[in-house]
């Protein structure tokens, strides 16, 4: 083998040693960040029952269909918690990273709307591990000032208004109420 022969193998093996050697560091630090965030999640659950929210249901997964030019598109939103308090349905998120906790950061606001969007909570909690602090976030959404958690006294004071109607309508034209 010649020097340079010599000069292209350790230049080869050094692009591979360093690709390699980059893969293998970014999987260690994203390992770090899923156990923290493992922590975080198994320590918001004291935090969240200790301000007095009841635990529904954890990782709690729903499908909803996006669609792009008369195709639908299949996804699934998984939440960190559903969490109960007074009679409320709420969604808990939980953020651990110092940057992600602030309900302002783009992506975070983005994903707490989405929850908001398909599972149609009283409010969300965005839990802040860094800070053990709970944060109430709420939308105020154009077209969207109905609470379709009590549409059911919609339906029945819709229902209630019907059957009086019907029943002055009778009483007025002297008709037989049976």
């Amino acid at each position: 083998m010649t020097k340079l022969d010599l000069l292209l193998l350790g230049i080869i093996s050094g692009i591979i040693i360093c690709f390699y050697g980059i893969k293998y560091w970014k999987h260690l630090v994203l390992q770090r960040k899923f156990r923290k965030a493992k922590k975080g999640e198994l320590a918001a659950v004291k935090l969240l029952e200790d301000r007095g929210y009841n635990i529904i249901e954890a990782q709690k997964e729903k499908r909803i269909v996006t669609w792009v030019d008369n195709k639908p598109h299949y996804n699934t939103l998984r939440v960190d918690y559903i969490v109960r308090k007074g009679g409320k349905t709420f969604i808990a998120e939980v953020k651990t990273g110092k940057k992600v906790t602030k309900p302002t950061h783009t992506e975070t606001r983005r994903q707490l709307l989405e929850y908001y969007l398909a599972f149609n909570p009283h409010g969300i909690i965005l839990v802040d591990m860094e800070k053990k602090k709970l944060h109430n976030i709420a939308f105020d959404i154009s077209g969207r000032n109905y609470d379709l958690q009590n549409i059911h006294i919609f339906l029945l004071a819709g229902l209630l208004g019907l059957v009086f109607g019907w029943f002055l309508y009778k009483c007025i034209s002297g008709g037989n109420i049976v």
